[in-house]
């Protein structure tokens, strides 16, 4: 048996290949939708999905989304009919009404009515995903929702730290280091405990050394072991003693003030890097640098295959996309796809934001 999942990202070679050893399969199928072919720049195309026809009597056509509510459907679909070919489907909206509308602002304003709007949904409680056809149309984005404190990611593309500035899986990154000194204020109740050596030597670290340590302190940092808690003898062997008075005084106000304590004191080169865990932690707690953020920032491409309660979506181009876009045929119908993939990820809303110029796909009905 060979099934071939997501066949419309495979290039005519790839899917060459793959018939011929189908050949020899007692049950051979490709599960693939043209509609949602977009990988062009690996040599993905539709036709090649498409090509050779494939009889009726071999087609299942699966008719039901658990996803696409009919709103977003309905306007998904008209958009979707543009390209000039495709296998003709019945396709079915989930038994749910959902939201499409228009969100004001462009991919160079988020500031103010788009972040209002994304700031109401997640008080809800809801998934939600900016995504736009190019990568450099989210930096505005970015900058704004570094500014405010708000979490985001793209679990998709876990290597871009653009995308995923927090990046809790490593031991010396910033969250880690702030979770390490929040671990002992006792303010945060569960799982509050004492500092550990590796607590203290990961958060002193980053530490300007004039006035706040000790001459050789971070020589010494590492020598207490890792797993053994840190008392007030080892304070004093690494801090000033201002700086330790300082220190513990934070332990009798919020703990905010230990955070804010940390940040004012740290070396200039890594103030900048601190800044947006920072913040994010001041904002929303601690736990928000552990719980995997509700908010996903990408290009389209990138979250291929995933889903959000709500989907922002921006209808600008690259120049190179507003050229293929004003072409017909394929070139244009690469465009259509990729940006029916980008409205098919709304679970419940979906809402086109303005262009902020006339290179956009006319998303709007």
């Amino acid at each position: 048996m060979i099934f071939a999942d997501e066949a419309q990202d495979l290039n005519r070679m790839q899917l060459t290949l793959i018939r011929r050893w189908g050949e020899r399969a007692n049950y051979f199928i490709l599960a693939a939708d043209d509609d949602q072919a977009i990988m062009t720049f690996t040599g993905a195309s539709p036709d090649a999905v498409l090509d050779p026809e494939i009889p009726e009597s071999h087609k299942i056509i699966l008719k039901q989304s658990y996803r696409v509510p009919r709103a977003v459907h309905l306007a998904a679909d008209k958009l979707i009919r543009q390209v000039t070919r495709r296998q003709e489907k019945l396709y079915v909206p989930r038994p749910a009404d959902g939201v499409y509308g228009l969100a004001c602002g462009t991919w160079r304003s988020t500031e103010y009515a788009i972040l209002k709007a994304a700031i109401a949904h997640l008080e809800r409680g809801q998934t939600m995903m900016f995504l736009a056809s190019c990568s450099y149309m989210l930096a505005p984005l970015i900058h704004v929702l570094r500014k405010e404190g708000i979490p985001f990611h793209n679990p998709y593309r876990k290597a871009n730290g653009f995308w995923n500035p927090l990046r809790i899986g490593r031991r010396g990154s910033t969250a880690n280091r702030i979770l390490a000194l929040l671990a002992a204020h006792p303010d945060l109740g569960e799982p509050q405990r004492a500092w550990t050596g590796a607590d203290l030597a990961l958060w002193a670290e980053w530490l300007y050394s004039k006035g706040i340590l000790k001459q050789g302190a971070k020589k010494r940092l590492g020598k207490t072991p890792p797993d053994q808690p840190v008392t007030i003898a080892d304070l004093d062997e690494v801090f000033e003693a201002g700086a330790l008075e300082e220190l513990l005084a934070c332990f009798e106000g919020d703990w905010k003030e230990l955070l804010g304590w940390w940040c004012r004191h740290l070396t200039a080169d890594v103030q900048k890097r601190a800044e947006y865990p920072s913040r994010v932690a001041a904002s929303h707690g601690p736990q928000a640098l552990i719980d995997p953020p509700r908010v996903i920032v990408g290009t389209i491409h990138s979250v291929k295959g995933g889903e959000a309660d709500v989907v922002f979506l921006f209808p600008d181009l690259s120049q190179a996309g507003d050229a293929a876009y004003q072409r017909f045929g394929p070139p244009r119908d690469a465009v259509i796809r990729t940006f029916y993939v980008g409205m098919t990820r709304a679970r419940e809303a979906l809402y086109i934001a303005e262009k902020a110029s006339a290179a956009a796909a006319a998303l709007v009905a």
